[in-house]
């Protein structure tokens, strides 16, 4: 699995019925459209999957039908096992490697920032017990903490299994840290990002705009990967102008996890449910469609004709 962790990997929403258990038929028919579009991979239970907020009975009705769907179709993916504890984390890995997929996006508990030694228990714990499991760090200041290189290179010695990163919000310095110390790991960027970071190793990275424009995400990918970078920075700037006239038209909007569920109605997933789980606030038709006529009249290059 280590060298399936390249290129564009598609952050998957959580869909929620009426009744608020998860619709396991959306979730395979979202698997079948990211395995269609091409694109490299998907994770579930990321932020934009709300992580946060799913209990560990809600995640036994996502992952079977995720992991399942996935490998019918041959689309890698990785299971976000975020919680406040270590044995939150290890008892949502086991639900992750009961149901087939082979790794896990980690990221710190939250409340109180690790310590060194913390840090360095947390992940030997998670790797005791679950050592078949790959780990992808989820490096994000929510957590008190941005991991650094050293932290990569000391962790990696006690979790074998570490083979990656999620940089989110993090400066391309400390991203140039973490890569010269753990080279062959696979550190991936967020969207726009990738342009930066693939010229000094990014492989690779994790995407909310997949959700709307497949096709966009994956030229942005291939125009870093064959090093076209006139090209990549043009890729990079209309992702980053749509972002800067987009959210303002949300104010009532304050989840990404919410955001997450417009912009897959408004592209890959016109069925998508919207709801986000209490006390969010959830997006609406009136969104969805204001994105729709925001893309048609300024943003055609981010419109998948295979999905809309």
């Amino acid at each position: 699995m280590r060298e399936k962790l390249h290129g564009v990997w598609v952050a998957m929403p959580t869909p929620w019925q009426a009744d608020g258990s998860v619709d396991a038929g959306v979730v395979r028919e979202l698997v079948q459209r990211y395995a269609t579009a091409g694109l490299h991979g998907a994770y579930t239970t990321g932020t934009d999957g709300e992580v946060h907020v799913l209990e560990v009975d809600e995640l036994k009705q996502l992952v079977p039908p995720f992991a399942e769907t996935a490998a019918s179709v041959g689309l890698p993916v990785q299971v976000g096992c975020g919680w406040a504890h270590t044995n939150g984390v290890i008892e949502r890995g086991l639900v992750a490697r009961e149901s087939g997929a082979g790794i896990l996006q980690v990221s710190l508990p939250s409340w109180i920032p690790l310590a060194d030694d913390e840090l360095d228990r947390f992940y030997g714990a998670i790797s005791d017990a679950l050592p078949e499991m790959l780990l992808v760090h989820y490096n994000i200041m929510r957590s008190g903490r941005m991991m650094n290189g050293a932290d990569f290179a000391r962790v990696r010695q006690i979790a074998p299994g570490l083979a990656g990163s999620k940089h989110t919000g993090g400066s391309i310095s400390l991203l140039m840290d973490i890569i010269d110390a753990t080279p062959d790991l696979a550190h991936f960027m967020v969207d726009a990002d990738i342009v930066t970071g693939a010229l000094f190793g990014s492989p690779g990275y994790y995407s909310f705009i997949a959700s709307t424009s497949p096709a966009f995400a994956m030229a942005m990918m291939e125009a870093c990967a064959r090093g076209d970078w006139a090209s990549a920075a043009e890729h990079a700037k209309l992702c980053r102008r749509f972002f800067r006239r987009w959210l303002p038209m949300c104010p009532d909007i304050n989840s990404s996890s919410a955001l997450a569920k417009v912009a897959t109605a408004a592209g890959i997933f016109p069925d998508m449910p919207l709801a986000i789980k209490e006390p969010y606030a959830s997006g609406t038709q009136r969104h969805v469609e204001e994105l729709r006529d925001l893309l048609n009249i300024e943003f055609p290059e981010l419109i998948d004709s295979r999905f809309s």
